[in-house]
């Protein structure tokens, strides 16, 4: 996976299985889905609302450094690493 945003591994594993929890699929197949780019199979249990969201999230490099720089996803990510 690439890791633009200086994440560490155990970020980027947190964050896939809480994406794969709320999603309701498997993180280690979410996982391969996304590295691999074949994100059909991942688009097709969201609503349409939610794959416009995905996609033009995935499209906008800018969008996703806002969303990580987001006070509350810091948070989230201080508590998905257990406060670290």
């Amino acid at each position: 996976m690439n890791n633009n945003f200086n994440f560490s591994q155990n970020q980027l594993d947190a964050l896939i299985r809480l994406a794969g929890r709320k999603m309701g699929t498997d993180p280690q197949k979410l996982k391969q889905q996304m590295e691999s780019g074949q994100m059909d199979s991942v688009l097709k249990n969201l609503n349409a609302n939610q794959q416009a969201q995905f996609k033009n999230l995935v499209n906008n490099p800018a969008a996703v450094q806002q969303l990580i720089e987001n006070p509350n996803m810091q948070t989230l990510l201080k508590n998905l690493m257990g406060g670290k």
